[in-house]
């Protein structure tokens, strides 16, 4: 690995801590790195245009962090 990259990694690590071993430490993780997004932010797109044109159904960073809160594993 480059140096460069190795001071990226370690920076990253430092702010979001370890790679995730799990699904929940995955949900927590993601909630850290996209910290600053809206509640409205649509993070994982289920349909698009389906029900209409332009409607989007999914989950938002409001629904993961709700997930989140529901499950005791908030960050």
């Amino acid at each position: 690995m480059s140096r460069s990259m190795d001071r990226i990694c370690r920076e990253a690590m430092e702010q979001y801590g370890a790679a995730p071993a799990d699904a929940l430490e995955a949900l927590v993780h993601v909630l850290k790195v996209h910290s600053d997004e809206p509640d409205s932010r649509l993070m994982i797109e289920a349909t698009n245009g389906i029900y209409g044109n332009g409607v989007r159904t999914g989950l938002t960073m409001g629904d993961l962090r709700e997930i989140a809160a529901r499950l005791g594993c908030a960050p």
